[in-house]
């Protein structure tokens, strides 16, 4: 019996994922970086044809890696957008460690396939740019907005303030990893991200006793006030 429509499109959309998924994986290998047509067909398991049939060309397929990755990565992206749990002092070394991660796991390897790529191709600098580089900063722009909505920080442009914080921590990954930055020159991740963070709170932290309610609160929190008050 014929499929229906809805049908024939579930299964191609279901073979398109399936598809961008294998290419995902190769991009993110050693010979992701200028990888052909043909071979990305080959790391998929298919023929270049088929790869033209779902994706139009490579660049297509390219960005289609992209867009999976960036699904993949949502509910990481999530944690970074939610409100934090601990005060900014804390939080923010603790947000650079977590962009550490995610840039170890895949992100920094996107970033050079998209400066390498995109360079030339734009659709495939735009899929960087849209479903890479831009959810990362606008989950950070989300976590800072957080902060100042709860008066601990005073930035006028959280775009702008997420730009400082992520940038120097990507081209040091980009630095270490991905250009062979720890054999020429080591850098102390974790002290390069205290060092950051403490630049960034004495530009932009709003002093304690200066915050709506702080006083009241701290005197709250002190053991032992209500017995001295009586």
């Amino acid at each position: 019996m014929a499929r229906t429509a809805g049908s024939r499109n579930q299964d191609f959309d279901e073979a398109r994922a399936d598809l961008a998924e294998r290419i995902a994986a190769h991009m993110l290998s050693p010979g992701g970086v200028g990888a052909s047509l043909r071979e990305l067909a080959a790391a998929a398991g298919v023929t270049p044809p088929t790869l033209r049939h779902y994706f139009g060309d490579r660049a297509g397929a390219l960005a289609a890696a992209f867009a999976q990755r960036h699904a993949e990565g949502e509910p990481y992206l999530a944690l970074v957008r939610r409100a934090p749990d601990r005060p900014v002092a804390e939080a923010l070394p603790a947000l650079l460690h977590f962009v550490v991660q995610g840039l170890r796991a895949g992100v920094a390897r996107q970033l050079v396939v998209g400066l390498a790529d995109g360079s030339r191709e734009p659709v495939v600098g735009t899929a960087c740019v849209t479903e890479c580089l831009e959810p990362v900063l606008s989950a950070v722009e989300a976590r800072l907005a957080h902060h100042a909505a709860r008066g601990e920080l005073r930035v006028p442009d959280v775009r702008a303030a997420a730009l400082a914080l992520v940038s120097p921590v990507a081209l040091a990954v980009l630095h270490q990893d991905a250009l062979g930055g720890d054999r020429v020159r080591p850098l102390d991740l974790a002290a390069f991200i205290a060092t950051l963070s403490d630049g960034f709170l004495r530009g932009h932290a709003v002093a304690a006793a200066s915050r709506p309610g702080a006083h009241r609160r701290r005197l709250a929190g002190q053991p032992g006030r209500k017995g001295r008050g009586r």
